[in-house]
């Protein structure tokens, strides 16, 4: 498989589609870990007291398993959920404007039980 982007590659993937759908670029950090996931494909993590933390973390192991097309897509699920959070808006699966706005970006939804839920109930599609 050849999803085992480099940081500098996850980077410059981010600000890529920022740009494109949002004409913004990505000001949060991306981690790349070393554990071994056995059910996160990525996740957004804040601090929501201040601004202190806006980071996108992936395992490596996991890329490593999985295609170049779906490491980004997981990377752009990401991102709609730390756009829809700096913006000040609803960003967590289960959400409407979060499912939307994965449906018009084109980033899969998650394979947890609440946010197929949330896809079947928003019009978005499931991972």
């Amino acid at each position: 498989m050849d999803g085992n982007l480099t940081l500098d590659e996850l980077y410059e993937a981010a600000n890529e589609m920022c740009r494109k759908w949002w004409g913004v670029d990505y000001t949060g950090t991306i981690h790349l870990t070393d554990t071994k996931w056995r059910s996160w494909r990525g996740y957004f993590i804040r601090s929501t007291g201040d601004d202190s933390l806006r980071e996108i973390r992936m395992s490596r192991w996991v890329n490593a398993r999985r295609t170049r097309e779906q490491v980004l897509g997981t990377l752009l699920h990401e991102l709609v959920h730390w756009r829809l959070f700096t913006l000040g808006l609803p960003s967590s699966d289960t959400d409407r404007e979060f499912v939307e706005e994965c449906a018009r970006v084109g980033a899969p939804i998650s394979g947890a039980v609440g946010a197929r839920r949330a896809a079947q109930k928003y019009g978005g599609e499931t991972q």
